[in-house]
């Protein structure tokens, strides 16, 4: 089951990646203002890879302070069937998250707890890579790269290679006013399938069901870009 976690925290972290990488051309990205269009829904082509099949929507409202996303995680991993149904949402300042469904050999192990953590200006700064100054880019070799169309939208395309020791491991993606459309990072590939801006949100998707509790966590360290991207995340043999 290790494998399933880490591919799921490697495509979370590959939306916190691609979320703020603004540019002159394609703007909106800031901590008040993450997006530059207002609301939207914004849906992944399923990733399939050892046994699994992933799937990803994400629902924002006021330009991104407002985000819901909602991923499932479904296959067979090492023979056993297995379902993770997980929530994250940002609300201003904070994010949670919780599990809807999280089944392994028939049984659910979700939990009714909701983890509540505070989402800094420092953790915003580290994010967004147009605020990153001339050196650290320079050091991360970020640049971008043209354009590319992607479920009708033109986006800005950008290339970073952030392992200082092996500078070949290339990671490319596109966004849209700081909406992530692609993400490429060796062994997987987020694209998006279907867009739909100035979409009606309802107000529900951001709020955390009946029945949960909130379970609040101290400020940790701003997310860090990733040093290596494993290249098949393979569990030590027992």
């Amino acid at each position: 089951m290790k494998k399933s976690f880490l591919l799921v925290q490697v495509i979370s972290l590959a939306i916190l990646m691609a979320l703020n990488t603004g540019c002159s051309e394609n703007k909106g990205g800031s901590a008040d203002k993450p997006y530059g269009e207002k609301s939207g829904i914004v849906t992944y082509k399923p990733i399939e890879m050892m046994g699994v099949k992933m799937t990803q929507t994400i629902y924002f409202d006021d330009y991104g302070t407002k985000e819901m996303r909602e991923m499932t995680v479904e296959g067979d991993m090492m023979g056993t069937a297995m379902k993770q149904h997980t929530v994250d949402i940002r609300d201003g300042n904070f994010t949670y998250h919780y599990e809807i469904e999280n089944i392994a050999g028939g049984k659910d192990r979700a939990t009714k707890n909701v983890i509540k953590s505070a989402f800094t200006p420092e953790m915003a700064d580290n994010m967004n890579l147009a605020n990153l100054s001339a050196e650290k880019k320079a050091k991360i070799k970020f640049k971008e790269d043209g354009t590319e169309t992607i479920a009708g939208l033109k986006g800005i395309k950008f290339t970073m290679a952030p392992d200082s020791t092996n500078p070949q491991n290339i990671i490319t993606g596109v966004h849209y006013k700081n909406i992530p459309l692609k993400f490429s990072a060796v062994p997987m590939e987020m694209i998006v399938e279907k867009i739909e801006l100035g979409a009606s949100i309802p107000a529900d998707k951001f709020k955390i069901p009946a029945g949960y509790t909130v379970v609040e966590e101290p400020a940790g360290q701003a997310p860090q870009m990733p040093t290596e991207v494993p290249p098949a995340a393979e569990e030590p043999r027992k």
